[in-house]
């Protein structure tokens, strides 16, 4: 949802703007995982855009776009430990347990949605959470 905002060329960018506008002007609160800073800048400084966004740059709009408005969460052994769970209950593999970090990080904060353009990947993990919403 971060990246699809943050960037207008993203296919989904329309969908994901109001949300992070509302996360923006304080109509909702937001939250974001240590996890999912880390995954933002790895995605950002990765993605096959021309002209290429560079470290700095990818830095400076998560400091300026992102870090202002939503309170960090720092995910800690507990909640590691508690994707890991979560991922090998629902017999899921390989990248699944990133998707599981957010979703225990947003159970942590005590969100009441989180919002993703991989829905089919979170159903996957905890089937019928209705705080798993796409725009």
């Amino acid at each position: 949802m971060l990246v699809a905002a943050l960037l207008q060329q993203h296919p989904h960018h329309g969908a994901a703007l109001p949300h992070f506008r509302a996360a923006r002007e304080g109509g909702t609160q937001a939250h974001l995982t240590t996890h999912a800073l880390a995954e933002l800048f790895a995605t950002l400084t990765s993605l096959p855009i021309k002209p290429r966004l560079l470290p700095a740059d990818a830095r400076r709009l998560i400091d300026t776009s992102v870090l202002k408005h939503f309170a960090l969460i720092s995910l800690g052994p507990t909640e590691y430990q508690d994707a890991l769970h979560l991922t090998a209950t629902q017999n899921l593999a390989s990248g699944a347990i990133y998707d599981a970090l957010h979703l225990v990080g947003a159970r942590t904060a005590g969100c009441t949605a989180l919002y993703t353009l991989n829905l089919r990947h979170f159903r996957a993990l905890a089937p019928g959470d209705a705080m798993i919403v796409s725009p």
